[in-house]
């Protein structure tokens, strides 16, 4: 190892931090976080005995900038997260706060909340506001379809499944993923329709795809959207 240069250890709270030694011609000790490492500068003649006793007295201080520094590294993180609507990209900023709170401004969702930071939370909070959106916009979607079924639906929900992207009961009942909702509107049409078209036929009988094919004519490309993107839609749950 080159003789200007070692390797140091402190104890922090946290656990152990290497503190690289670099040995310069300079009047004084000085400590300084780069890039999230700590650095430690001294005249080649200051006694290795001496520096710990100054990275004992400093570890208040690099504890805590190293924490700032860990922090801003978590927000820029979270900031270049990106989540998927309506088959657009949006980018991610989180910010911490008492109360959930979401907002679509531009080309940016803005979410706040209570420790976000954390992976599981982060993920928790997006998936909130995807099943929001996915009541609103799937509301409105079958609105406009349900006129063109065979028959009325009975009713209609959001499900979880991670195998089908939708279902249709016997007695009418709808049920879409609301993962959809992050796909282009196309690839939901598509979906609605498949359902619909269970309305009046149970299978998949080439009754029933007629029947698909009377309600969205172009549902070739949507069907073949999700087996080739299908996977990106279940990024947060």
């Amino acid at each position: 190892m080159n003789a200007k240069h070692a390797l140091l250890s402190l104890q922090l709270p946290q656990g152990a931090v290497t503190v690289r030694l670099i040995r310069r011609a300079r009047q004084s000790v000085g400590i300084r976080i780069k890039d999230g490492a700590v650095e430690l500068i001294a005249p080649p003649a200051v006694p290795l005995a001496y520096l710990h006793e100054v990275l004992a007295k400093k570890s208040g201080w690099i504890a805590s900038h190293l924490a700032r520094h860990h922090a801003e590294q978590d927000e820029r993180a979270l900031t270049q997260g990106q989540v998927l609507l309506g088959g657009e990209s949006y980018r991610l900023h989180c910010v911490a706060a008492n109360r959930h709170q979401a907002q679509l401004v531009g080309d940016t969702l803005h979410l706040a909340g209570p420790m976000l930071e954390q992976p599981a939370r982060l993920a928790a909070s997006v998936v909130g506001y995807l099943q929001q959106e996915a009541r609103q916009r799937f509301a409105a979607r079958l609105e406009q379809w349900q006129p063109r079924a065979a028959r009325p639906l009975s009713g209609w929900g959001l499900s979880s499944a991670r195998t089908r992207w939708g279902s249709c009961t016997g007695k009418g009942v709808v049920r879409l993923n609301w993962r959809l909702v992050q796909a282009p509107e196309s690839v939901l049409d598509y979906v609605i329709a498949h359902e619909l078209a269970h309305l009046l036929h149970m299978n998949h009988s080439p009754a029933f795809w007629a029947e698909v094919g009377r309600l969205y004519p172009g549902w070739h490309g949507a069907r073949q959207w999700l087996k080739q993107h299908g996977d990106s839609l279940f990024r947060y749950g």
